[in-house]
């Protein structure tokens, strides 16, 4: 039974790994099939205005000598990274799948044996 979960574990594993990147990406537009624009509704249209009048704003500003716009610190957190090296990381991966293997061959053992483990 445990030989039976571990080898399902280990092949779902497998296939599951190449397959996992794939799958959630963008599918690829047909062979000449054009995408059309989206349409431009007004508000759209009075928000491009708006952007523009700022942006001549900023311009005129700056070339009056002007100090410029001080942005405010974003809210959010930066992301925190996990601070492991790629070899550390190959390790892991390493140590992981040998693990795997050991419990697979010590189940295999257990069950040709009489009296098992």
């Amino acid at each position: 039974m445990l030989n039976k979960f571990a080898s399902i574990v280990l092949v779902a594993a497998l296939v599951s790994t190449p397959a996992g990147t794939p799958a959630f990406a963008d599918a690829p537009s047909k062979r000449g099939e054009k995408t059309r624009p989206d349409a431009v509704t007004e508000a759209d249209k009075v928000a491009n205005e708006k952007l523009r009048a700022e942006i001549f704003k900023l311009v005129a500003d700056a070339k009056a000598g002007g100090k410029g716009v001080t942005l405010p610190r974003p809210q959010i957190q930066s992301p925190q990274k996990n601070n492991l090296s790629k070899g550390t990381k190959i390790a892991i991966g390493v140590g992981i799948a040998v693990a795997v293997v050991a419990v697979i061959l010590v189940s295999k053992r257990c069950n040709n044996e009489p009296g098992g483990c």
